[in-house]
């Protein structure tokens, strides 16, 4: 590879970044700077749980060849020969010869586009297709085989940031041990974390949905599983390549010995109940509440009712529902919650 084209790849490394926000316009003047007869190109991504392609950025294609390249495309002949190359396709190579289709000769040739070069975009050298690459020319020729493997070599860079499912600033905040799943609007993997055991309960994915309509971004909580209970948080992803609500979860130790009656009266604390209010909710007698609430305090190490209610919700020892007036009602224990995730 010669100069130019390692430092359009260094470019484009620097434009992808690992953050949430990736620099299109960047990524794709680095490409024309390594092959400049590009005119057009397009990045999409495949979503599973829409299973469908989603444009994740473009330049220079009309909205009709723009649709057509990321949603019809993919369903014929010729996508088809794309999915099974292992490098990337020029126009004039493909065993079923491109320019006979009618994709070129009803969209691409009369937007006066000559030549193409389309790539599969695979997850870390595996087969797992997560996206596509097209790049159109005005002249014939302009795509060589050098330009063929400066896209082979840039194209695992691009994977992982046209993953639909990838969630960029997770791997930030959560320490491997922590699983993850997609729950809400679709359910569906975290790229490169294992699913999250408590992803499949449909009192969950309620609670998900209540959620996404609360405008906060995170909610710490314990949740009980079949293997004992995990630390959970719930995520509302708005700055990534997909909007929705992920839930993260880790097992609980459960240093403190809490029983799951002081979880419901840490939920009441955390939630501004006085122990009438607490007791009417759980169905209990006041003095029950009051000698839960002295336990709860010894367990905590706590000297009052507002030093626990501080440190249960910032570790998470609260048990919520989508009920919105229950003990554990969402709207209550996200009140004043921080905006970022912590």
């Amino acid at each position: 590879m010669d100069t130019t084209k390692v430092a359009s790849a260094v470019r484009i490394g620097s434009a992808l970044g690992s953050g949430a926000a990736v620099e299109w316009a960047e990524v794709f003047a680095a490409l024309r700077v390594a092959v400049p007869d590009i005119c057009a190109v397009q990045v999409t991504g495949w979503d599973p749980v829409s299973r469908g392609f989603v444009v994740m950025a473009e330049d220079g294609y009309h909205r009709a060849i723009s649709q057509e390249l990321a949603h019809e495309l993919p369903r014929t002949r010729w996508g088809g020969q794309l999915f099974a190359s292992p490098v990337p396709l020029l126009m004039d190579d493909m065993p079923h010869n491109f320019r006979d289709s009618p994709h070129y000769l009803e969209r691409l040739r009369p937007a006066g586009f000559e030549d193409g070069l389309s790539a599969t975009l695979r997850m870390g050298g595996t087969h797992q297709v997560v996206g596509v690459l097209h790049a159109n020319a005005s002249v014939r020729g302009a795509f060589d085989e050098e330009a063929r493997r400066f896209v082979a070599q840039v194209g695992s860079a691009l994977a992982r940031r046209v993953d639909p499912l990838y969630c960029p600033t997770f791997d930030a905040w959560f320490d491997p041990e922590w699983t993850a799943s997609w729950v809400y609007p679709g359910h569906g993997a975290v790229t490169g974390r294992a699913p999250a055991p408590v992803a499949d309960d449909p009192a969950l994915r309620a609670l998900a949905e209540s959620f996404s309509g609360l405008g906060v971004r995170t909610v710490p909580f314990l949740w009980p599983a079949r293997d004992g209970w995990y630390r959970v948080r719930l995520l509302r992803v708005v700055d990534g390549p997909r909007n929705g609500v992920v839930v993260a979860c880790a097992p609980f130790e459960n240093p403190s010995g809490l029983t799951a009656r002081e979880l419901d009266i840490a939920t009441g604390l955390v939630a501004g109940l006085s122990n009438q209010a607490i007791a009417e909710s759980l169905v209990v007698s006041r003095r029950t509440v009051e000698t839960y609430v002295e336990r709860l305090l010894a367990k905590l190490d706590c000297a009052s009712r507002g030093e626990a209610a501080g440190i249960a919700a910032r570790a998470g020892f609260v048990r919520p529902s989508p009920d919105a007036t229950g003990v554990g009602s969402l709207a209550r224990l996200t009140r004043g919650a921080d905006p970022y995730w912590v």
